[in-house]
């Protein structure tokens, strides 16, 4: 008897000390083992700034037991929590009835070398989880919050759904790692832009909290380039409003400059004074060419007296000279 339960004690401190290497473990649920392959991958996934698009590196593969069961050892994971994924693959003949039936095959989660995550035997390929992570933990809060929006309708409000989303974003989610995952849905809902316009200074904030934080610069240099590219769309919209209000305002200044330049010259040709008749005549006789000896001689007038209705003229056109005069005829 003694020797039974120093047999299952050993074996018992054997498979906490197993278990205690793998990170991740659990069932996978093939029914038809002949569509898919005998494997359950494990990949690091990151955001990207693509709608609903992830980056994914496959980083290891686990044999499946005839049980379903799987594992991965903690070697394989950082200190610092990460987006994995595992998944298994459809056999190349079988993709077209897997994505026909519409089966998902992978899931997401949130994991660091210091937890564990174990897959529970289930309906599902991959079912209902267990694990330690806090921040997975809170992720699965999200999840359930999101569900809610599944399926929208025609009569999805967006206004609704932003103001509520982003509330639990900010106001519920205390992991970095997974309020950055809900801000991705924000976008993917193409609601994240606006928000960010709305309140920028929390971004910014958000921001500055990330890279201050533990997190790996590759979990976030999403955010930081998509808050890049929408600061730079307000910068140009920004600046092309300013194109035309310059323009429209040069535009304004030239002609009301016209405007002013017209209403002088009309103001200068009603301020003039009407030449008497003798003037007219001598102004008729300058413009074809007499000198003034010539208009003299033809009126039978002086000199002198040609000279100062020639004068006369000048000041009531207020012109300078026969130049101008032949100018303005």
């Amino acid at each position: 008897m003694k020797n039974l339960n120093f047999i299952l004690t050993i074996l018992l401190l054997i498979g906490v000390h197993l278990f205690g290497q793998n990170c991740v473990s659990g069932y996978v649920n093939i029914e038809n083992p002949e569509q898919w392959e005998s494997k359950v991958y494990l990949s690091q996934v990151q955001l990207k700034e693509n709608l609903n698009n992830y980056n994914v590196k496959t980083i290891a593969s686990s044999s499946i037991t005839k049980e379903g069961f799987f594992n991965f050892d903690k070697s394989l994971f950082t200190s610092t929590n990460l987006i994995y994924k595992v998944h298994v693959n459809a056999l190349p003949k079988k993709e077209k009835d897997i994505l026909f039936n519409k089966i998902k095959n992978f899931e997401l989660f949130i994991l660091s070398k210091n937890d564990t995550i174990f897959f529970n035997k289930g309906k599902k390929l991959f079912d209902k989880q267990t694990s330690d992570n806090i921040a997975n933990r809170e992720w699965k809060k999200l999840k359930k919050f999101e569900a809610r929006y599944e399926n929208l309708t025609s009569d999805f409000d967006p206004k609704q759904y932003l103001i509520e989303t982003k509330g639990y974003v900010k106001d519920s989610l205390q992991i970095l790692l997974v309020k950055l995952i809900g801000i991705k849905r924000l976008d993917d809902q193409n609601l994240l832009e606006k928000d960010v316009r709305k309140n920028p200074d929390y971004y910014t904030s958000l921001l500055k909290e990330l890279k201050s934080s533990e997190l790996d610069p590759s979990t976030y240099v999403y955010l930081e380039n998509k808050l890049r590219f929408i600061d730079q769309k307000i910068v140009n919209k920004k600046y092309n409003i300013s194109i035309w209000i310059n323009g429209i305002a040069f535009l304004i200044i030239a002609l009301l400059s016209f405007i002013y330049i017209r209403s002088v010259k009309k103001q200068k040709k009603t301020n003039e004074i009407p030449l008497s008749n003798q003037e007219k005549v001598i102004k008729d006789l300058i413009i074809s060419g007499k000198s003034n000896k010539e208009i003299a001689n033809e009126l039978f007038i002086s000199l002198s007296t040609v000279k100062t209705h020639i004068t006369n003229i000048y000041n009531k056109l207020n012109i300078s000279s026969r130049q101008d005069l032949l100018l303005k005829k």
